[in-house]
């Protein structure tokens, strides 16, 4: 049997029963998982871990697209999805560290990249790769700007066409307003994006915005978006995520996971491990923040969540309603009522109930309540009966689908009883 040595800890084992270490993580081969430095299990779907197994029996190596379906999927044809989709799982069990221990070569495939090892297929540094791209995409637009076309290399990395990447930027011009109601924009934007894929089918940033417009569908209640869309939605953004996605895809894949009105759809442990993701790769975006407290507050964080979102709130110049909607939702469930009440007030008026602003509503009415101004609570409350269908605080219980922890959950719905709403 061949051991492994202290200083190849990556190098695989003849014998099945060994284990394949890497970084602070073991491919514990015995008992088929994945287990991080405390021994504790990361959870993986079957495919994925045979997906991870492969990498890491390769591990410093380019393994092409090709080979990994070969292996996964022996003798049975597949749609480059379903790799994508084990390659999104691996980066969530990977958490925060992910990009940096598996790296995507666009159009070739795939290498698990550890630190400190003899790796047999030199990496860059994701940084200095995220300069390089940032360098001739910049190049690109100026040579577009005087009427030209090119398609520029550097070495194995094809960078994206001028035209894609233009035809990405007018899409998601249409799509930064997270507020809006104009589904006239969403279409226009689609199409854009479609036809920018069709140019360039790895465009990560074109896959995380056409599953924006996807996911927006669905949100917006009015619109008509259903399971269809959502399941569009996260196999555009988990397709971006897979090609080395920026922390823009990581968040939209956080608030998926944490707000799909379908149950099978939603993982708070996802959830989280994206939006941390997101700060982890680009931790000066406030909208990276923002998404990585309300994932905290909705999975019973909300000490944690308090401190993220302040933080947001300072850096931002102008913060937009989700912002103060995050606010309130961590200070109520952090015990601090008059606090959320400030936060959510602003947002409460004729628009509270409709759409995707019924939570504010809720939220206000149950900080009113627990900071002792019954009456306004009540106010909001009966406002709330004459325009949403949930008639009891246990219908709206169902209605804050996003909120995971039983202890908040009790915590609004205490406040809601005591503006006076029934159940």
């Amino acid at each position: 049997m061949l051991q492994i040595s202290e200083k190849l800890a990556w190098e695989p084992a003849l014998d099945q029963q060994c284990s394949i270490r890497f970084g602070d993580f073991t491919l514990n081969r015995a008992r088929g998982r994945l287990e991080d430095a405390t021994g504790a299990e990361r959870f993986l779907r079957p495919k994925s871990y045979r997906v991870l197994e492969v990498l890491a029996e390769r591990c410093g190596q380019l393994v092409s697209k090709d080979d990994l379906v070969n292996e996964a999927w022996p003798n049975v044809f597949v749609s480059d999805d379903s790799l994508a989709h084990c390659i999104s799982d691996i980066r969530r069990a990977f958490g925060p560290g992910a990009a940096d221990l598996l790296r995507t070569v666009p159009k070739r495939g795939y290498a698990l990249a550890v630190p400190g090892s003899d790796s047999q297929f030199p990496l860059p540094p994701i940084t200095k790769l995220r300069d390089m791209r940032t360098g001739v995409v910049a190049l690109a637009l100026a040579v577009a700007a005087a009427g030209l076309s090119w398609a520029l290399h550097d070495n194995e990395r094809v960078v994206e066409p001028v035209a894609a990447n233009s035809l990405v930027g007018q899409a998601n011009a249409f799509l930064e307003a997270r507020d809006w109601r104009r589904r006239e924009d969403n279409e226009q934007a689609r199409r854009l994006l479609e036809t920018a894929l069709a140019t360039e089918p790895g465009n990560s940033d074109a896959l995380a915005s056409l599953g924006l417009t996807y996911w927006l569908e669905v949100k917006h209640l009015a619109w008509g978006g259903g399971r269809r869309e959502m399941e569009r939605a996260l196999s555009l953004v988990e397709r971006a995520v897979a090609s080395g996605g920026s922390a823009r895809s990581h968040r939209l894949l956080a608030e998926m996971r944490l707000l799909a009105p379908f149950p099978d759809k939603r993982s708070s442990v996802d959830a989280l491990a994206s939006a941390r993701a997101a700060v982890a790769i680009d931790g000066d975006d406030p909208d990276n923040l923002a998404v990585l407290a309300q994932a905290l507050a909705l999975t019973g964080r909300s000490t944690e969540a308090v401190g993220m979102i302040e933080q947001a709130l300072l850096l931002k110049q102008s913060p937009p309603d989700w912002y103060h909607q995050i606010a309130g939702l961590s200070y109520l469930l952090a015990g601090e009522p008059t606090q959320a009440a400030e936060q959510l007030g602003p947002l409460y008026g004729a628009g509270t109930f409709a759409n995707a602003r019924w939570w504010s509503g809720w939220l206000f009415a149950a900080s009113l309540a627990h900071a002792g101004r019954t009456d306004e609570a009540s106010r909001v409350v009966e406002s709330a009966l004459a325009r949403r269908p949930e008639r009891s605080a246990s219908a709206v219980a169902q209605s804050l689908y996003g909120l995971s922890n039983e202890e908040d959950l009790r915590l609004v719905l205490d406040g809601l009883r005591l503006a006076g709403m029934r159940g």
